[in-house]
C-alpha cells in the first residue's frame, strides 16, 4: 500500500475530485500562514501594529498586505462546504437522482466531523488545566459552550480553549440549514422564483457582514446569517458544475489558468475592508471564477490535483483542529531562530522548521482518528467489535 492510498480521504460514494482537495489546500495553506505569523509575532513580544509599520501592509507589493488577508482560506472552506452539501440535493431536484435522507445527512455529519472536533477540544482543555494551569471552573462553560458550537453565541468571541472553532459554529449552522433552504426553495414551482429567492438570502447576508461589523455586534458577527453568502457561492457552483458537467470533464486550456491567476488577485484584493458591500460581492465572485479556473486551466488544474497537494488537502479537517494550537506552543521553543537578514526570512525559517512537525502530529491524528471516520459503518463497526468483547468476557468468566 502506498502513501497515497494510506492518506486518501475516504468517500462514501466512488467520486473522488482532486480538484476540491486541492482547493482545500489553498485555504489551509494560507490559514497555517496567518496564524504562524501572527503566533511568531506574538512571541517575539511585538503588537500586529507594531508588526506593520515593521513590514509594510499598505501596498500590494508588500508582503504583509498579502499576510494581513490569508485569513480569506476560511471563506473559502465555507465556499467548499457549499459546494459538496448541495450536491446531493441538487441531484435530487434537478435530476431525479436519489432522494436525500435527512436523518442519513445529519447522522452522518455528526458520525463523521464530531468525533475529531470532540477529542482535540478534549486534549486542548486537559492542556489549559495541567500546562497553562487554569482554573476548572473559569474555563468549563468555554468546553461545554465549544461542545455545543455556541461559544460565540454565548461569548461574542471565539473559545479560548481552541479560537479557531468558531468557523466550525458557523460550519454547524449551515448544515441544519441547508436541509430548510432546500425545502423552501423548491416549493416554488417557478426557477425565477427559486433564483430570487436564493438571491435574496445572498443579499441579506452581504448586508449583515456589514453591519454586523459596523455595529459591533459580535455575538451574531461569526453566524450564518453573515457568512451564508460564502457557502452561497459554493452552492452556486454545485449548479453550474452538475448541469455542465460535461464542460469540466473536457479539455483543459491555458485560457482559464489566466482565470485563476485573476480569482487570485481578485480574492486578496477584494477581501478588504469585509465590511463593504462590494468587496463582499466580488471576493465571492472571485472565488467563483477561483473553482472555475482549477477545474478548467492547464496549469492550475495540474498544480491542484498533485498527489501532495490533494493529501495535505484532505487533511484539511485535522489540519484546521490543531495547527493553531501547536504553533502557539512550538514557536516558543523556535522564536530564537534568527538568519539576522530581516524578518521574513526568519519567518521563512520558522516555516521550515514548524510546517513539517505540525503536519507530522497531523498526520497521525489524521490516520487515528479522523480517517476512521470517513468510513460510514463505523459506529456500528464499533458496536459489533464492542459487543463481541464482551461476549468473550462473558464466556471466559463462565469457564
Amino acid at each position: 500500500m502506498n502513501y497515497i492510498q494510506i492518506f486518501r480521504r475516504t468517500t462514501n460514494s466512488k467520486n473522488f475530485v482532486a480538484e476540491i482537495d486541492g482547493l482545500r489546500f489553498f485555504a489551509i495553506i494560507t490559514v497555517i500562514l496567518f496564524h504562524l505569523n501572527t503566533a511568531y509575532v506574538k512571541e517575539l513580544g511585538m503588537s500586529m501594529g507594531e508588526w506593520s509599520a515593521m513590514v509594510g501592509t499598505k501596498s500590494i507589493t508588500d508582503l504583509g498586505w498579502w499576510m494581513i488577508r490569508l485569513d480569506l482560506g476560511v471563506k473559502v472552506f465555507f465556499s467548499i462546504s457549499g459546494f459538496i452539501l448541495a450536491i446531493p440535493f441538487i441531484n435530487q431536484y434537478y435530476f431525479q437522482g436519489r432522494k436525500v435522507d435527512i436523518g442519513d445527512y445529519l447522522y452522518r455529519r455528526l458520525t463523521r466531523l464530531e468525533p475529531p472536533f470532540i477529542v482535540s477540544l478534549v486534549i486542548f482543555f486537559i492542556a489549559q488545566l495541567i500546562l497553562w494551569q487554569q482554573d476548572l471552573l473559569e474555563m468549563l462553560p468555554h468546553f461545554l459552550s465549544g461542545l455545543l458550537y455556541l461559544h460565540v453565541f454565548s461569548y461574542g468571541y471565539p473559545n479560548l480553549i481552541n479560537p479557531v472553532t468558531w468557523s466550525l459554529e458557523t460550519e454547524a449552522q449551515f448544515y441544519l440549514i441547508l436541509p430548510l433552504l432546500v425545502l423552501l426553495i423548491f416549493r416554488l414551482k417557478s426557477q425565477v422564483g427559486r433564483t430570487l429567492l436564493f438571491m435574496s438570502f445572498m443579499a441579506v447576508s452581504i448586508f449583515f457582514r456589514g453591519y454586523t461589523l459596523s455595529a459591533g455586534l459580535s455575538h451574531i458577527g461569526s453566524s450564518i446569517l453573515v457568512y451564508f453568502v460564502n457557502f452561497g457561492t459554493g452552492i452556486i457552483f454545485a449548479l453550474i458544475y452538475m448541469h455542465y458537467r460535461d464542460f469540466f470533464s473536457k479539455q483543459r486550456h491555458l485560457l482559464y489558468d489566466l482565470v485563476t491567476v485573476l480569482a487570485i488577485l481578485g480574492v486578496f484584493w477584494f477581501y478588504k475592508p469585509q465590511a463593504y458591500w462590494l468587496n463582499n460581492l466580488v471576493f465571492n465572485l472571485s472565488v467563483l471564477a477561483l473553482f472555475v479556473g482549477v477545474f478548467k486551466g492547464t496549469v492550475s488544474n495540474w498544480l491542484f490535483t498533485r498527489p501532495i497537494i490533494y493529501l495535505i488537502g484532505g487533511m484539511c479537517y485535522t489540519i484546521y483542529l490543531l495547527h493553531y494550537a501547536f504553533f502557539h506552543v512550538l514557536v516558543k521553543f523556535s522564536v530564537g531562530i534568527s538568519t539576522g537578514v530581516g524578518y521574513w526570512a526568519d519567518f521563512g525559517v520558522q516555516f521550515l522548521f514548524l510546517f513539517p512537525v505540525m503536519l507530522l502530529v497531523s498526520a497521525v491524528f489524521y490516520l487515528l482518528i479522523e480517517k476512521p471516520c470517513m468510513d460510514k459503518s463505523w459506529p456500528s463497526r464499533l458496536y459489533a467489535y464492542l459487543n463481541h468483547k464482551a461476549h468473550e468476557g462473558t464466556r471466559r468468566s463462565e469457564r
